[in-house]
Protein backbone atom coordinates (compact mmCIF):
# COMPACT_ATOMS: atom_id res chain seq x y z
CA UNK A 1 0.00 0.00 0.00
CA UNK A 2 1.18 3.48 -1.32
CA UNK A 3 0.91 5.82 1.62
CA UNK A 4 1.61 9.71 1.06
CA UNK A 5 3.20 11.69 4.31
CA UNK A 6 3.65 15.40 5.40
CA UNK A 7 5.90 17.38 2.75
CA UNK A 8 5.53 21.25 3.14
CA UNK A 9 5.29 22.08 -0.62
CA UNK A 10 2.55 19.66 -1.07
CA UNK A 11 -0.51 19.69 1.81
CA UNK A 12 -2.33 22.54 3.19
CA UNK A 13 -0.09 24.32 5.88
CA UNK A 14 -1.13 23.48 9.91
CA UNK A 15 -4.75 24.98 9.96
CA UNK A 16 -8.09 23.57 10.52
CA UNK A 17 -7.07 20.49 8.59
CA UNK A 18 -5.94 17.33 9.71
CA UNK A 19 -2.08 16.39 7.92
CA UNK A 20 0.34 13.50 8.05
CA UNK A 21 3.18 14.00 9.65
CA UNK A 22 4.52 10.76 9.26
CA UNK A 23 4.80 7.24 7.83
CA UNK A 24 2.56 4.57 8.36
CA UNK A 25 4.02 2.52 10.80
CA UNK A 26 2.97 -1.57 10.78
CA UNK A 27 2.06 -3.28 13.82
CA UNK A 28 1.83 -6.79 14.96
CA UNK A 29 -1.57 -7.75 15.61
CA UNK A 30 -1.08 -11.29 16.33
CA UNK A 31 1.83 -12.96 17.94
CA UNK A 32 3.79 -14.90 15.06
CA UNK A 33 1.66 -13.43 12.22
CA UNK A 34 3.20 -11.00 9.65
CA UNK A 35 0.04 -10.59 7.87
CA UNK A 36 -0.53 -6.03 7.24
CA UNK A 37 -3.61 -5.56 9.15
CA UNK A 38 -3.43 -3.37 11.27
CA UNK A 39 -1.16 -0.01 11.21
CA UNK A 40 -1.09 3.93 12.62
CA UNK A 41 0.17 6.99 11.19
CA UNK A 42 0.95 10.03 12.95
CA UNK A 43 -0.93 13.63 12.52
CA UNK A 44 -0.85 17.10 13.53
CA UNK A 45 -3.26 19.85 13.37
CA UNK A 46 -4.67 23.14 15.63
CA UNK A 47 -5.84 22.19 18.92
CA UNK A 48 -9.09 24.40 18.92
CA UNK A 49 -9.88 22.95 15.25
CA UNK A 50 -9.53 18.93 16.12
CA UNK A 51 -12.48 16.67 16.45
CA UNK A 52 -12.43 13.00 16.32
CA UNK A 53 -13.37 11.19 13.21
CA UNK A 54 -15.85 8.49 13.50
CA UNK A 55 -14.84 4.92 13.72
CA UNK A 56 -14.73 2.98 10.18
CA UNK A 57 -13.71 6.07 8.46
CA UNK A 58 -11.49 5.02 5.54
CA UNK A 59 -7.89 5.82 5.01
CA UNK A 60 -7.10 8.75 2.63
CA UNK A 61 -5.14 6.40 0.42
CA UNK A 62 -5.35 3.48 1.73
CA UNK A 63 -8.56 2.93 1.63
CA UNK A 64 -9.58 -0.45 2.51
CA UNK A 65 -8.00 0.26 6.28
CA UNK A 66 -10.61 1.42 8.38
CA UNK A 67 -10.23 3.67 11.48
CA UNK A 68 -10.12 1.70 14.57
CA UNK A 69 -9.13 4.49 17.17
CA UNK A 70 -7.23 7.57 18.01
CA UNK A 71 -4.21 7.86 20.32
CA UNK A 72 -4.06 10.63 23.19
CA UNK A 73 -3.41 14.02 22.42
CA UNK A 74 0.33 15.55 22.53
CA UNK A 75 1.02 19.23 22.59
CA UNK A 76 3.47 20.57 20.30
CA UNK A 77 3.62 24.23 20.77
CA UNK A 78 2.27 26.95 19.06
CA UNK A 79 -1.39 26.01 18.96
CA UNK A 80 -0.58 22.88 17.12
CA UNK A 81 -1.05 19.22 18.62
CA UNK A 82 -0.33 15.15 17.34
CA UNK A 83 -1.61 12.04 17.70
CA UNK A 84 -2.00 8.78 16.10
CA UNK A 85 -4.57 7.39 14.16
CA UNK A 86 -4.98 3.49 13.87
CA UNK A 87 -6.36 2.00 11.40
CA UNK A 88 -7.47 -1.97 10.47
CA UNK A 89 -8.88 -4.08 7.84
CA UNK A 90 -10.29 -7.88 8.48
CA UNK A 91 -7.70 -10.15 9.07
CA UNK A 92 -8.19 -13.18 7.75
CA UNK A 93 -8.82 -16.55 9.92
CA UNK A 94 -6.05 -17.90 11.71
CA UNK A 95 -5.32 -21.16 13.79
CA UNK A 96 -3.33 -21.81 16.86
CA UNK A 97 -3.07 -25.50 18.89
CA UNK A 98 -3.07 -25.67 22.40
CA UNK A 99 -4.04 -28.43 24.92
CA UNK A 100 -7.62 -28.83 26.58
CA UNK A 101 -8.80 -30.48 29.57
CA UNK A 102 -12.39 -32.17 30.07
CA UNK A 103 -14.70 -34.56 31.41
CA UNK A 104 -15.43 -36.87 28.75
CA UNK A 105 -18.04 -39.53 28.83
CA UNK A 106 -18.78 -42.84 30.08
CA UNK A 107 -20.03 -45.72 27.68
CA UNK A 108 -22.39 -47.98 29.15
CA UNK A 109 -20.80 -51.35 29.55
CA UNK A 110 -17.31 -50.39 28.72
CA UNK A 111 -15.93 -46.99 31.04
CA UNK A 112 -16.55 -44.45 33.53
CA UNK A 113 -16.36 -40.89 32.81
CA UNK A 114 -12.88 -40.01 31.90
CA UNK A 115 -11.17 -36.68 32.73
CA UNK A 116 -8.44 -36.14 30.63
CA UNK A 117 -6.51 -33.57 28.77
CA UNK A 118 -6.40 -33.57 24.90
CA UNK A 119 -5.10 -31.29 21.70
CA UNK A 120 -7.28 -28.50 20.50
CA UNK A 121 -7.54 -26.40 17.78
CA UNK A 122 -8.23 -22.44 18.53
CA UNK A 123 -9.92 -21.20 15.25
CA UNK A 124 -10.23 -16.95 15.01
CA UNK A 125 -12.49 -15.46 12.63
CA UNK A 126 -13.08 -11.29 12.36
CA UNK A 127 -16.00 -9.81 11.31
CA UNK A 128 -16.83 -6.34 11.02
CA UNK A 129 -20.29 -4.80 12.72
CA UNK A 130 -22.95 -5.43 9.99
CA UNK A 131 -21.87 -8.67 8.78
CA UNK A 132 -21.72 -9.99 12.73
CA UNK A 133 -22.33 -14.46 12.57
CA UNK A 134 -24.38 -16.58 14.69
CA UNK A 135 -22.85 -18.40 17.19
CA UNK A 136 -22.85 -22.00 17.15
CA UNK A 137 -23.67 -24.33 20.39
CA UNK A 138 -21.00 -26.76 22.29
CA UNK A 139 -21.28 -30.72 21.22
CA UNK A 140 -24.12 -31.58 23.45
CA UNK A 141 -26.02 -35.32 23.99
CA UNK A 142 -29.65 -35.67 24.07
CA UNK A 143 -32.17 -38.53 25.02
CA UNK A 144 -35.38 -38.00 23.54
CA UNK A 145 -37.76 -35.71 26.32
CA UNK A 146 -35.26 -36.73 29.07
CA UNK A 147 -31.78 -35.15 28.57
CA UNK A 148 -30.31 -32.35 26.31
CA UNK A 149 -26.83 -31.17 28.28
CA UNK A 150 -23.84 -31.07 27.05
CA UNK A 151 -21.39 -33.86 25.85
CA UNK A 152 -18.38 -33.05 28.07
CA UNK A 153 -19.79 -32.03 31.47
CA UNK A 154 -21.10 -34.02 34.12
CA UNK A 155 -21.68 -37.75 34.53
CA UNK A 156 -22.65 -38.19 30.66
CA UNK A 157 -23.13 -41.92 29.87
CA UNK A 158 -23.33 -42.62 25.88
CA UNK A 159 -25.28 -45.99 25.43
CA UNK A 160 -26.62 -48.91 23.40
CA UNK A 161 -23.88 -48.54 21.21
CA UNK A 162 -26.25 -47.75 18.35
CA UNK A 163 -28.87 -45.63 19.94
CA UNK A 164 -30.55 -44.34 22.80
CA UNK A 165 -28.45 -41.34 22.93
CA UNK A 166 -27.25 -38.86 20.38
CA UNK A 167 -24.22 -39.30 19.79
CA UNK A 168 -24.95 -43.22 20.63
CA UNK A 169 -21.53 -45.02 21.97
CA UNK A 170 -20.78 -46.29 18.18
CA UNK A 171 -20.65 -42.76 16.74
CA UNK A 172 -18.34 -41.54 19.70
CA UNK A 173 -16.18 -44.52 19.27
CA UNK A 174 -15.53 -43.93 15.79
CA UNK A 175 -14.84 -40.36 16.61
CA UNK A 176 -12.52 -40.93 18.90
CA UNK A 177 -10.66 -43.52 16.43
CA UNK A 178 -10.95 -40.32 13.69
CA UNK A 179 -8.93 -38.16 15.88
CA UNK A 180 -6.28 -40.62 16.92
CA UNK A 181 -5.62 -41.49 13.43
CA UNK A 182 -5.77 -37.85 11.61
CA UNK A 183 -3.93 -35.19 12.59
CA UNK A 184 -6.64 -32.57 11.32
CA UNK A 185 -9.62 -34.79 12.80
CA UNK A 186 -11.15 -32.74 16.04
CA UNK A 187 -14.82 -33.93 16.50
CA UNK A 188 -15.82 -32.11 19.40
CA UNK A 189 -16.66 -28.75 20.74
CA UNK A 190 -16.26 -28.48 24.09
CA UNK A 191 -17.79 -24.99 24.54
CA UNK A 192 -20.30 -22.57 22.62
CA UNK A 193 -17.91 -19.95 20.20
CA UNK A 194 -17.14 -16.94 21.58
CA UNK A 195 -17.27 -13.54 20.34
CA UNK A 196 -15.43 -10.50 21.75
CA UNK A 197 -14.23 -7.16 20.57
CA UNK A 198 -10.44 -6.74 18.24
CA UNK A 199 -10.24 -3.33 18.04
CA UNK A 200 -12.68 -0.95 16.72
CA UNK A 201 -15.42 -1.83 15.27
CA UNK A 202 -13.79 -5.32 14.21
CA UNK A 203 -14.32 -8.65 16.24
CA UNK A 204 -13.44 -11.97 16.93
CA UNK A 205 -14.93 -15.03 16.83
CA UNK A 206 -13.46 -17.84 18.72
CA UNK A 207 -13.95 -21.23 18.19
CA UNK A 208 -12.39 -24.59 19.88
CA UNK A 209 -12.65 -28.36 18.50
CA UNK A 210 -10.87 -30.97 20.38
CA UNK A 211 -10.24 -34.92 19.98
CA UNK A 212 -12.16 -37.19 21.45
CA UNK A 213 -11.38 -39.33 24.16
Amino acid sequence: MSVSYFKSSTQSAFTGVAVTVGPVEWLTAFEGQNDRVYFRQQYQQDIASWTPLALNTAHPTGTTYLLVRESEIQNVGGGQQRWYRYYACTPPQRVEYTSYAAQFPGIYAKRDPLAATTQAKITYDYFLIGSMPTLSQESRVTITGSVDQPLLAGAVYLNNFTSGTNPSATAYLASITADAATSSSFSLTPEPQNLSRWVGNFYERTTINIKAK
